[in-house]
């Protein structure tokens, strides 16, 4: 009986961490768009890795069991915009200048095929990876196991199911191929690009 209780206890507390708890208490209180540079110096206080440069606009919302905080790694010169939702059942990686829209949401978690009576089976986790230099769109989905490619750009409420190839936009649900993006494409005005 102690026993099974202890793992209902277990079950019931294992999303709870007080560190970052309380610091996203203090993050939810800066307003939008204003200390985008402290936020980052909170999250890592709570035990995220976060790169130099790395900017994030509101507050970030982390779920998971266990050690979330651990499976989180921000690249250095990252754009994080406000409202962010990262399940972290899996390792979640955003390497160097990605950008990420307001309201994306990453899953990591997702469940086995179970029996007709009860389909949602056994929880399983499959990481992320979002590789250097791309862009999500706002309200963007990234479902467990997807690898963004290095440049990779995903429009605005798409729903990625499966991995993005590098240089490539895509966009839909579930997302599909728009077209290829030249490495040294850019629809900053000439006298941005030089900067």
């Amino acid at each position: 009986m102690a026993g099974k209780l202890t793992n209902v206890l277990k079950s019931e507390i294992g999303g709870c961490h007080p560190y970052l708890l309380f610091v996203q208490g203090l993050v939810g209180l800066l307003p939008s768009e204003a200390f985008i540079r402290i936020r980052p110096s909170l999250y890592r206080l709570a035990g995220i890795s976060i790169g130099h440069g790395t900017v994030i606009s509101g507050p970030m919302r982390l779920t998971g069991s266990g050690a979330v905080t651990r499976r989180l790694v921000i690249g250095k010169d990252c754009y994080l915009n406000e409202n962010i939702t990262f399940n972290l059942g899996a390792n979640l990686i955003l390497e160097d200048n990605v950008s990420v829209g307001m309201n994306c949401l990453f899953i990591t978690n997702t469940h086995e095929m179970g029996t007709a009576n009860f389909r949602a089976g056994a929880v399983v986790a499959r990481p992320i990876r979002v590789g250097r230099g791309a862009w999500l769109g706002a309200r963007v989905t990234v479902l467990p196991g997807v690898t963004i490619g290095e440049g990779a750009v995903v429009a605005a409420g798409a729903v990625v199911v499966e991995d993005v190839a590098a240089n490539f936009l895509v966009g839909g649900v579930p997302t599909k191929i728009i077209r290829e993006l030249s490495i040294t494409e850019s629809s900053l005005p000439d006298s941005r690009k030089s900067q």
